[in-house]
């Protein structure tokens, strides 16, 4: 699930679909991936991520569902320096702000569940400081949904590989993911192939493969640009060769 964190970039609202990465459409290895898209010029980026992670204890697969809520706020001078904008909640529950400002909400095991998305609906609050104005919104819009994960768990590198999903619905942009190589997709996207050359850097063994579609909207509020974003997550765990 920490694959699915928070991380800033270059992506427009126009540009939804292309990678948030510098390859210009192939596969991101980075050692953090992330699923989550980024945007040029925002002042505030909140995020809610619904994970539905399957695994195998003693042979019997079963499937966790989880919570996430991130959130980052960009300094007009530099857009790469994040600034405390306050407490932020994300359905009554406080996300942590980190030592380099980044808000983030995690599954614990307390709480294992996380921030309870299963309404579909996100009601971000923020306190505001620092330039930041004050928010509440409950952005309207619904969460993607997607299919099982239908290819296989065995992914041979050497081969190359295609990840697939029996359905998507209508959303901005699909995140396919396989280990740390990152591949975004237009909606409506329902399989991605990662050639043999995208996946000779990563490592073999236990593994993920995930995909992600998002739906997002952009707000104007106090003169600064938010941007709002709903991504359903399915993550399976499997065995690169």
């Amino acid at each position: 699930m920490l694959a699915t964190a928070l991380c800033l970039g270059a992506c427009k609202k126009d540009e939804a679909e292309a990678p948030s990465s510098d390859n210009n459409g192939g596969g991101s290895t980075s050692s953090t991936p992330s699923s989550t898209p980024t945007f040029a010029g925002a002042d505030g980026v909140l995020w809610a991520i619904n994970t539905f992670s399957t695994q195998t204890v003693a042979g019997v697969p079963f499937e966790v569902e989880a919570g996430l809520g991130s959130a980052a706020f960009p300094s007009e001078a530099n857009a790469s320096v994040l600034v405390d904008a306050g407490a932020v909640t994300l359905n009554d529950i406080a996300l942590t702000r980190n030592s380099n400002n980044t808000y983030m909400t995690i599954p614990s095991t307390s709480n294992p569940s996380g921030v309870d998305l299963s309404s579909g609906t996100t009601h971000w609050v923020v306190a505001g400081a620092n330039g930041i104005p004050a928010v509440d919104q409950s952005p309207s819009f619904s969460f993607p949904d997607v299919g099982s994960i239908t290819s296989s768990t065995t992914v041979t590198r050497s081969s190359g590989y295609t990840l697939s999903v029996s359905s998507i619905s209508p959303c901005d942009s699909v995140v396919f993911m396989v280990g740390g190589v990152v591949k975004y997709l237009p909606s409506g996207s329902t399989s991605c192939t990662f050639t043999a050359s995208e996946l000779g850097g990563v490592v073999a063994g236990s593994s993920m493969i995930q995909v992600s579609p998002y739906s997002y909207s952009h707000e104007v509020i106090g003169g600064k640009d938010f941007y709002f974003g709903k991504q359903t997550t399915r993550t399976v765990s499997a065995t690169i060769q």
